[in-house]
């Protein structure tokens, strides 16, 4: 049975912003887990996959730990050797179709999209949630272009799939984000980089209860 996923605080692994900030990376991981991150993606793009499945499995300890669902990016092999709970898929990584036959139909597939045609191509391939951006300029993906927020509430209003919002995402960008409606938002440096990761995480939690709330 396909578990059901609180995408609003996402956190997408990055070990060369922990290693900025002189911080352990899988303490950092730990730390925003017990603060309140709601799903985790391994997104570690410069290692081998026998490297990504090593670090994964460890991730995996942690996730399990707080019984917070862990995503892969990009590799269905690690996804399936460490027993994640499904991948993230790019617009040129591995296809949505492969993914679903390696992990089966109770993985979650997530697909990056940056405009409404490449939404609808991953609803009608049968993606489970969008990942949609960049919404701000991000130091992260340097190359990435800015989505705003106008084609990204569009998607949102077309599209009957949670959606993430993705790119330059802070404390002071999250309830913006999700008050167009978004499932969640995804974010590496404005977690790993916080002064104080724990602070971070529970006053966006704090901004999306009050929004819930309708406050």
């Amino acid at each position: 049975m396909k578990r059901t996923i609180d995408y609003s605080l996402y956190l997408v692994t990055d070990r060369r912003v922990t290693d900025q900030k002189g911080r352990d990376f899988y303490e950092a991981v730990e730390e925003a887990l017990r603060a309140g991150i709601t799903l985790v993606q391994l997104r570690e793009k410069d290692v081998t996959t026998e490297e990504r499945i090593a670090i994964g499995r460890k991730i995996k300890v942690l996730c399990d730990r707080y019984d917070v669902p862990l995503l892969v990016d990009d590799d269905i092999a690690c996804a399936k050797a460490i027993g994640a709970a499904g991948v993230h898929l790019g617009q040129s990584d591995e296809s949505l179709a492969r993914g679903r036959q390696e992990l089966g139909d109770d993985a979650i597939i997530g697909i990056s999209a940056h405009n409404l045609e490449e939404a609808q191509a991953a609803l009608r391939g049968g993606a489970d949630y969008l990942g949609v951006g960049a919404l701000y300029p991000t130091a992260t993906k340097k190359d990435a272009s800015c989505l705003g927020l106008g084609p990204f509430r569009e998607i949102i209003a077309a599209i009957s799939l949670p959606i993430v919002g993705s790119g330059g995402i802070g404390e002071k960008e999250f309830p913006e984000v999700m008050k167009c409606g978004a499932a969640g938002c995804a974010m590496i440096s404005s977690i790993l980089g916080a002064e104080d990761i724990t602070a971070t995480v529970m006053v966006m939690k704090m901004a999306y209860e009050a929004l819930r709330k309708g406050e």
